[in-house]
């Protein structure tokens, strides 16, 4: 005898209003919530031993740091360096 799960999925009725952009000072404690959320992250997945969850959130936080970067200076991140030539 076998079990079937059958999942019904219905349309969600409710609209989502526009959100109006962040302040500038929203937006960077916005970031600094999400830096600190993913280095807690990193350290779980450390004590977990997961090597390749690490390197992803590793990535995750660089994102995020170049983002800031980008947002405080007004320079893109990359765009006083040659990256024409690989590591």
């Amino acid at each position: 005898m076998t079990n079937v799960l059958e999942i019904i999925v219905e349309p969600n009725i409710r609209r989502r209003r526009g959100r109006a952009p962040l302040s500038e000072k929203k937006r960077a404690a916005a970031l600094f919530r999400v830096w600190h959320s993913v280095r807690e992250m990193i350290e779980e997945a450390e004590r977990l031993g997961d090597g390749e969850l690490v390197h992803f959130l590793a990535v995750s936080q660089l994102l995020v740091e170049e983002r800031v970067t980008t947002l405080t200076s007004g320079v893109a991140a990359f765009a006083t360096v040659d990256t024409s030539l690989p590591n």
